[in-house]
């Protein structure tokens, strides 16, 4: 990624990750549609009173390998494969620690943590039984995302493509028969989640150990690493505290959606599952960032590594024109489809949502592509201050605006805080960062 016309190279990059994080929404609304379709409202807003706290951990264990992973990127941007195989090794101790520490902490919480998003009481049973299966099959989702990393930090986006279209698949087919013959209701959805990652996160180990010989790990490679570990563990856990973060101020978020009652829960909920459609784009190119970054870095390129934000941000700025107008002519119907309800409410809070956030999501894009941008360059603070920003706004939009004006309100939770995150990302890279990165370049 450090040669070569930058439009044509992110978008080989990122296509793939585009790809993946199409099916990766597919099979989430697959478990949310066989719900709706199969056990009713109940259990569909069940499953979207409980989706924060899924949410906080996948968001933990993406943000966690993505920023350990920084360091093979540069390894292998330099051309170092030794160090970029005890970066691996580096990668595989901490995830296990976390793995270990996760599954403890949130087993503990779990009903705190219910309580403390207001899940109203007549979804707490189901929503508890979603949520500690999630828990304990956590392991399953932390090592599927190291080995997404670790691909893509070595430049191959489409095997973890590969995988994830593999795993959706199974996931809707293990929704299928989990929910309908064998009659688990919202445990099936849960285990059908956690199987397929499963599956997919051995097929991936099998593969890497196959296709990436230089990258086997030998007994030395777990040897002499703890400085390595101690340069990656806070680029992980600064990256697993920005996404925290974030998911954070979405339980502030669900929080006020589940005391407005089910309506509100599904149709904020099936407006999220939509919306994350229209922010594929965006992710594609954060992932991208954080890459293509990461690897200019190490070739001390960094024009061009300002050369590829702009690119991504302008991208997805045009694709963004197109996916307002869709929200604004078929919010309805799209809402109606994933739900299978007629319930006019749901339908009217949906369409609302859909039409105030998918118009701002090029605010969002500009967050997400400066943040992995910084954190690709090695700076572990900055994106925790801009997330940091992004969830104070989002407090105040559940706090302060929804117990106001209702659910209109928890529309503009998620605009406000891309746009004042945004600033204060943009502000940051080039008053600090670049600045800072040319003048130790020039001595």
């Amino acid at each position: 990624m450090t040669e070569g016309k930058i439009l044509p190279v992110m978008l080989q990059f990122a296509i793939p990750v585009m790809l993946g994080s199409l099916f990766q929404n597919l099979y989430n609304l697959a478990d949310m549609s066989i719900a709706g379709y199969t056990l009713g409202d109940h259990a569909l807003a069940a499953i979207a009173a409980s989706h924060s706290l899924v949410y906080l951990i996948n968001a933990v264990s993406m943000g966690f390998n993505t920023g350990n992973a920084i360091l093979i990127s540069q390894a292998f941007g330099a051309g170092n494969m030794q160090n970029a195989r005890k970066s691996y090794a580096g990668v595989l101790e901490l995830c296990i620690g976390m793995i270990i520490a996760m599954t403890a902490l949130l087993g503990i919480l779990v009903d705190p943590l219910l309580h403390l998003v207001r899940t109203p009481a007549e979804l707490f049973a189901d929503a508890k039984s979603y949520i500690i299966i999630m828990i304990l099959g956590q392991c399953a989702s932390m090592f599927y995302n190291m080995y997404a990393a670790v691909f893509r930090s070595l430049g191959n986006s489409k095997m973890p493509l590969a995988f994830l279209i593999f795993s959706s698949a199974l996931n809707v087919g293990l929704d299928i028969l989990f929910i309908v013959p064998l009659g688990m209701g919202v445990r099936g959805a849960a285990l059908a989640t956690i199987v397929s990652q499963a599956i997919s996160a051995i097929l991936s180990g099998v593969y890497f150990y196959v296709n990436y010989p230089e990258m086997r790990l030998r007994a030395e490679d777990f040897r002499g690493n703890r400085v390595l570990i101690r340069e990656m563990f806070p680029m992980g856990a600064a990256a697993a505290v920005t996404n925290s973060l974030f998911a954070i101020g979405d339980m502030a978020v669900q929080g006020a959606v589940n005391a407005l009652g089910s309506a509100a829960i599904i149709g904020q909920a099936a407006a999220q599952k939509i919306r994350s459609f229209a922010i594929i784009p965006s992710i594609g190119m954060a992932n991208t960032s954080a890459t293509f970054s990461a690897q200019n870095y190490g070739a001390g390129k960094l024009d061009r590594i300002t050369k590829g934000i702009y690119t991504g941000v302008i991208f997805n700025i045009a694709v963004n024109v197109f996916t307002a107008a869709a929200a604004f002519i078929f919010g309805g119907e799209l809402i109606r489809l994933v739900t299978n309800t007629e319930n006019a409410e749901v339908i009217a809070n949906g369409q609302l949502m859909l039409r105030i956030v998918v118009p701002f999501i090029f605010t969002q894009t500009i967050v997400m592509i400066y943040r992995m941008s910084i954190q690709g360059m090695k700076r572990k603070v900055i994106p925790i201050i801009g997330t940091a920003v992004e969830l104070c706004t989002r407090f105040f939009c559940a706090l302060v605006l929804a117990p106001i004006i209702g659910f209109l309100g928890i529309c503009f939770a998620e605009p406000l805080s891309w746009v004042v995150s945004g600033a204060v990302m943009v502000i940051f890279y080039y008053a600090n960062v670049m600045r800072k990165e040319k003048a130790a370049k020039v001595n």
